[in-house]
C-alpha cells in the first residue's frame, strides 16, 4: 500500500481520529482476517464481521489502528489507535479508490464462465518476464476482495492482472468501478453459476457484459471467436480495440497445428510455435487470450514463449498426481460446469491412448433449472468418447451415468455412488493397475479427498 499516515487515512475514509498519533505510518489495510493484524496495519472492523471472532483477540494484537463505527468504540482495547466512521464498508471503498488513484499500474480484468484463473496465471507468467506484475491470488475473484487486491499495489507495480468472477449481477461492475481496467478478457460465456442468476443464460451474458462496460473507453477487449455464448455480448457502446482469438473460426490470433503431448500442448499462432505444460484445447484458448494481451503491450515473442513455458497449472486444475498401483491421477476437481467437465473428458480421451481410462465425476452445482440438462449433456459425451470406466458420485451426477447408458455406454462399466468412500473401495478392488483416472466435480463435493486416498 502507498505510504499514508494515520491522520491522512482518517481524512481519506471520511472518519474521525479518536485515538493515536496522526503522524504514525500505515503500511497496509485488512478487513477479513484479524489474525493478520500487526504493526503498521489497520483493521476495518465491520459490525457483522465482529461477530465472527472474539473482540478479546485484539488485546494480544498490535496495529496501526482500528476503523469502526461509534457503537464499537468502547470495545476496542486502548492500545489500538482508533478511527470512527459512519459506515465501515464505504470507508473501506474510499481507501481502495484512493489507492487506485495513486497507482499507475495497467489493470487487466479477466472474466468468463471457465478458464479465468488459468488465463490469469498464464498471462501473469508472461508479463512477469517484462513488467513488475501483481496478480490476484488463487481465485479470490468477487468484489469483496477487490480492495485487498488494490492494497497490495505499490509504486513499483507496472501491471495488475485481476480475475473477475461474480455471485450476482452487478458484482463485476463494482470491481470495475474500483479497479478501472484498461484491458479486458472474456474467455467465454456459458452455463456456470446460471442458478445464481435467475436460471437464464442471458443473465450470464449480462454479468460478463459488465466488464466490457467497465473498461476504459479507449481500452482493449479480447473475445473468443469460437464461443457461441460470447455472441450475446454487446459491443455497441465500446469504442476501444477488439481482438478475437480462435481455433475454428476466423480470428485475429488463430491457433493451428495443435498437438497433444504426454506433458502438454504444442500449437502455433500466426506461424509462431508455443508450448504449454498442461493439456486441452480449452487451455489453448486461455493461452491465446494471454498471447493477445502480451502482444498488445509490447512483450517480445520470445518472452511470451518463455512465460507460457514456465506457467504451472493452478492447484486441482488438471494437476498430475502419481497414484498407487502405477495409476496416473488427474486432479481437476477444484470446480466444474458441464463445459469444463467435457473439456476435461476430452483431455482424458487424448492422453489415455492404450491405457485404461476412468472418469470419476461428481455433482455439478449452481446450475439451477439447467442441472438435469447439464448433467445429461456430460453423459452423452461420456457415451461418445467411451472411457474404460465411469464412476459418478452424488444424486445429480447419477444423471450422467443414466444418460451415458441410455446412449450406448456399457452398463457393466458404470458405477454410481452417493459417497466417496464407496468409490474408493471400488477403485481399489476393480480399477486396473496403470490406469489414468480423471476427477471432476463442483467445489462443494470436495473430490480431492478421494484423490488423496489414492495418491502414492
Amino acid at each position: 500500500m502507498f505510504p499514508i499516515t494515520l491522520g491522512q487515512l482518517a481524512r481519506v475514509v471520511g472518519g474521525r481520529l479518536i485515538r493515536g498519533n496522526p503522524s504514525s505510518p500505515v503500511r497496509f489495510a485488512i478487513y477479513q482476517q484479524v489474525r493478520h493484524l500487526g504493526t503498521g496495519k489497520v483493521l476495518f472492523l465491520y459490525t457483522s464481521f465482529s461477530k465472527k471472532f472474539n473482540l478479546s483477540e485484539l488485546r494480544s494484537k498490535k496495529s496501526a489502528g482500528i476503523i469502526t463505527t461509534a457503537q464499537w468504540a468502547s470495545s476496542i482495547p486502548h492500545h489500538h489507535p482508533l478511527i470512527i466512521v459512519s459506515n465501515v464498508n464505504e470507508a473501506l471503498w474510499s481507501l481502495a479508490r484512493w489507492q487506485r488513484q495513486k497507482s499507475k499500474a495497467l489493470v487487466i480484468g479477466v472474466t468468463g464462465s471457465q478458464g479465468k484463473t488459468t488465463t490469469k496465471e498464464m498471462l501473469a507468467s508472461i508479463l512477469m518476464k517484462k513488467f513488475i506484475t501483481f496478480r490476484s491470488p488463487s481465485n479470490l475473484n468477487v468484489a469483496a476482495y477487490t480492495p485487498s487486491h488494490l492494497f497490495h499495489l505499490t509504486g513499483r507495480h507496472q501491471v495488475a492482472v485481476l480475475e473477475m468472477g461474480m455471485r450476482s449481477l452487478g458484482n463485476i461492475r463494482r470491481q470495475c468501478i474500483l479497479a478501472k481496467p484498461k484491458i479486458g478478457i472474456v474467455t467465454n460465456v456459458g452455463e456456470a453459476h446460471v442458478g445464481n442468476l435467475g436460471n437464464t443464460l442471458d443473465n450470464v451474458a449480462r454479468a460478463k457484459q459488465e466488464l466490457i462496460n467497465g473498461l476504459d473507453p479507449k481500452g482493449i477487449l479480447i473475445l473468443n471467436a469460437d464461443d457461441p455464448g460470447s455472441k450475446k455480448l454487446s459491443l455497441k457502446n465500446f469504442r476501444g480495440k477488439v481482438i478475437r482469438i480462435g481455433i475454428k473460426n476466423r480470428a485475429d490470433l488463430q491457433a493451428t497445428a495443435i498437438r497433444f503431448q504426454l506433458n502438454g500442448m504444442h500449437f502455433k499462432v500466426n506461424g509462431v510455435p508455443y508450448y504449454i505444460k498442461t493439456w486441452g484445447q480449452h487451455n489453448v484458448y486461455n493461452a491465446l487470450a494471454s498471447i493477445a494481451v502480451a502482444r498488445q503491450i509490447g512483450v517480445p515473442t520470445q518472452s511470451i514463449q518463455q512465460g507460457l513455458l514456465h506457467y504451472s497449472s493452478p492447484y486441482m486444475r488438471l494437476q498430475r498426481v502419481q497414484g498407487k498401483n502405477k495409476r496416473l491421477l488427474i486432479n481437476d476437481a477444484y470446480n466444474a460446469n458441464p463445459s469444463s467437465m467435457i473439456a476435461g473428458l476430452k483431455v482424458l480421451n487424448y492422453i489415455s491412448q492404450k491405457r485404461p481410462s476412468v472418469a470419476v465425476l461428481g455433482d455439478i452445482g449452481e446450475l439451477g433449472k439447467y442441472s438435469a440438462n447439464g448433467h445429461a449433456r456430460v453423459g452423452r459425451y461420456v457415451a461418445q468418447t467411451k472411457p474404460t470406466y465411469l464412476i459418478t458420485i452424488g444424486s445429480q451426477a447419477a444423471i450422467i451415468a443414466r444418460t451415458a447408458q441410455a446412449h450406448g455406454y456399457p452398463a457393466n462399466r458404470i458405477r454410481t455412488f452417493t459417497k466417496q468412500a464407496q468409490a474408493l473401495h471400488y477403485i481399489h478392488s476393480t480399477i486396473p493397475s496403470g490406469s489414468i483416472v480423471y476427477f471432476k466435480a463442483s467445489r462443494k463435493v470436495g473430490l480431492e479427498w478421494l484423490v488423496k486416498q489414492l495418491r502414492k
